[in-house]
């Protein structure tokens, strides 16, 4: 497996994004997702506190797992939607099959955060992954300027990954990234829109059960 797009999505990202859509199989972007994961630790996925209960040599293989599965399943629903609005509002002209392909090329630039996930976990052990109590108004429990360093990486690491998306999408669909910033854009409305809906339909199952 060639692992050089990890290197060239910084300084080639054109390039390696058109290397995945032309060279690359289904299975390279699995690979990259699998990579990605053990790379963050099951630190992001763990945060939530839900597993923490577990000890932690149990703890970091789960939320690993976690994120994979979670990856792999956002990958196709992601491709999926980009595809359509891309071919459908923008007048694309790209494969969804091109789309799969291309879209893992946005988790290559977080695999380099690696160092900043198992150092937090190494410093921190298991308050890395632990939600911090409900009486103590605090977001964390990791020391703030441990949290905001990490936030940082993660928040630049994200806008280069969203550039990325832009010019993947564009590739694939056969116009700019620009175009491709506004399939991601209708894509987050999608989104927004859809949890509304979603949290409005649970809160009024919820206040009708009570309600009888």
């Amino acid at each position: 497996m060639n692992l050089k797009p990890l290197l060239t999505i910084w300084s080639q990202p054109t390039e390696t994004l058109r290397y995945l859509k032309n060279e690359t199989t289904t299975s390279y972007a699995i690979l990259i997702f699998a990579i990605a994961a053990l790379a963050s630790g099951g630190y992001q996925a763990g945060s939530s506190g839900l597993f923490s209960g577990l000890p932690l040599g149990a703890l970091i293989p789960l939320c690993i797992l976690l994120t994979f599965v979670g990856a792999l399943i956002s990958w196709v629903i992601g491709a999926a939607i980009y595809h359509w609005i891309g071919k459908g509002m923008f007048g694309g002209t790209g494969t969804f099959s091109e789309m799969l392909r291309v879209v893992p090329g946005t988790t290559l630039p977080t695999i380099w955060l690696a160092p900043v996930n198992y150092l937090v976990i190494l410093g921190y052990g298991k308050l890395a992954f632990e939600a911090p109590p409900a009486e103590a108004l605090a977001i964390t429990n990791l020391p703030m300027g441990v949290y905001l360093i990490s936030m940082f990486l993660t928040f630049a690491v994200g806008i280069y990954s969203t550039v990325i998306s832009c010019k993947g999408i564009g590739l694939v669909h056969g116009f700019s990234a620009w175009r491709g910033l506004g399939v991601v854009l209708v894509t987050v409305v999608i989104a927004i829109i859809v949890s509304i809906v979603i949290s409005l339909i649970i809160g009024i199952i919820v206040i009708s059960i009570f309600s009888l």
